[in-house]
């Protein structure tokens, strides 16, 4: 007798997204220059469109993404729900704007490049502290 084994669905989840995110995807590049406006951050990504990458600056760092389904197969009617992956998770320096971070699709050579540019007035900041005696 065969016995009848059952699978909770949460599991199930599991094991697919498993699948997606750890295997058949292709190796992201992420390549960072630095020039005299600041850094130039340039990431490709094979079968990724611009509205699929995202980019989000928390803290110190900026988070380089692109979005999976999380599905192979949902039935009609159903959205497919996605989840991130991480390209990158880069650190800023102090000297850097964050505020005027850009980011441009090129959709002939598939690219999406950041530009980070320097923020000038925190650029080689040097101030002496003078010590108190008690």
């Amino acid at each position: 007798m065969k016995a009848k084994i059952e699978i909770p669905q949460d599991i199930i989840t599991a094991i697919d997204y498993a699948n997606t995110t750890n295997g058949g995807m292709s190796e992201p590049t992420l390549a960072v220059q630095q020039n005299e406006e600041g850094y130039e951050v340039k990431v490709k990504k094979a079968g990724v469109s611009a509205d699929n990458f995202g980019l989000d600056v928390v803290n110190d760092r900026l988070w380089v993404y692109h979005f999976v389904d999380l599905f192979a197969e949902r039935p009609e009617g159903l959205d497919n729900l996605k989840t991130a992956h991480t390209i990158g998770n880069l650190f800023l320096p102090n000297d850097v704007n964050v505020e005027e971070i850009v980011a441009r699709f090129d959709a002939q050579a598939n690219v999406l490049k950041i530009s980070i540019p320097f923020n000038h007035a925190k650029r080689n900041f040097r101030r002496h502290i003078d010590i108190e005696k008690w």
